[in-house]
């Protein structure tokens, strides 16, 4: 009896300890969340957008996304409701770009109108500028395009003459902004750093969405010390350089992603693969072992599509990863339910 509660110990203790080492894998390919890959190039634009919320401007198309949001206050990003934003400036103005994908359009909260400090309690984009450390900026935009904006840590001052418009179409509502530099007190030079974040409050669902960065935020918009930097840069990019700046923003984030469906992938391929096999000759457990088999599959040949492919589609990664959750566990326990079926033959 006492060897068999040993063996029994032993098989739970392998089982944890595979995970333990996926999880450990995981750790290695996240520690690039702690460095700054939250970096802007903004570039002059040649044509001057209309102000409508819409987005067609050819401005925007010389211009790179910055996309890959991450959930507030942890290391998961906004998978299922995304968004992504880009920046340009002339002598005068800074614009601003920010589309929020939402297929639930009717579900939108905002009814706030302008001046009113609470547009953040609804669905809505916040925007942090601090061109110096003398003072910070903050303009809210709401999704049918009400505005307020405040210095600090959300101090309300008389609302600016800065102009936001907001569009709702279907499955997605969107942003475009127009500050004049003069209302920040400042117009940057070439290759000059900014601090800037990035906000989505979202009240359709799922609540682990709930509030949405561009830089990692623990607990606050208002944690300036892990705010991204928007850097002016004084020149203009073609078609072909645009496509080239939005690998290199997002570059890094891109990495994290396909690494996680990488590590388990090769997971399954060198320890689950085997006691899944194993599952069929159970009569208990054929189904779940089938089933799971199925899902893995489908995350290797992605993961196998991902090494040939040089560009990189976020919609089905983000796909991937939303089939993925829970997957590892629920392959841990079918493996010791696997292990302790065959002692008992």
């Amino acid at each position: 009896m006492r060897n068999f509660v040993l063996l029994l110990c032993f098989i739970i203790f392998a089982g944890c300890a595979s995970n333990i080492n996926l999880l450990n894998s995981e750790d290695k390919n996240n520690s690039e969340l702690t460095k700054d890959i939250s970096l802007y190039e903004c570039y002059r634009i040649k044509e001057v957008p209309v102000i409508d919320g819409k987005l067609d401007d050819n401005c925007w198309q010389s211009l790179p996304m910055a996309e890959c949001f991450f959930v507030l206050g942890g290391k998961e990003f906004a998978m299922v409701k995304p968004s992504w934003f880009k920046a340009g400036w002339d002598n005068e103005n800074f614009y601003f770009a920010f589309k929020a994908d939402e297929p639930e359009v009717q579900k939108i909260i905002a009814k706030r109108q302008d001046g009113d400090k609470y547009l953040w309690t609804e669905d809505s984009l916040e925007l942090f500028l601090i061109p110096d450390r003398n003072k910070s900026w903050q303009f809210v935009v709401n999704a049918i395009g009400s505005r307020w904006n405040g210095t600090g840590a959300g101090q309300t001052v008389p609302l600016e003459n800065w102009q936001a418009k907001a569009y709702i179409e279907k499955n997605f509502w969107s942003v475009e902004i127009k500050i004049p530099f003069y209302i920040v007190g400042k117009i940057p030079s070439g290759d000059e750093k900014w601090k800037i974040n990035v906000g989505r409050n979202n009240f359709t669902g799922p609540v682990e969405e709930r509030v949405s960065c561009w830089p990692r935020i623990e607990k606050s918009f208002h944690e300036i010390q892990n705010y991204g930097t928007i850097v002016f840069k004084n020149t203009s990019l073609n078609s072909e350089s645009v496509k080239i700046k939005e690998t290199q923003i997002n570059e890094m984030r891109y990495n994290i992603l396909k690494s996680r469906i990488a590590n388990p992938a090769e997971a399954y391929t060198t320890c689950y693969k085997t006691f899944i096999e194993k599952s069929y000759s159970i009569d208990s457990l054929e189904k779940q072992g089938k089933q799971l088999n199925d899902i893995w599959l489908s995350v290797v040949e992605y993961n196998e599509k991902m090494k040939k492919e040089k560009s990189i589609n976020l919609s089905e990664i983000y796909g991937i990863l939303q089939k993925m959750k829970g997957l590892v566990g629920k392959t841990e326990e079918l493996k010791i339910r696997v292990q302790l079926e065959s002692l008992f033959k």
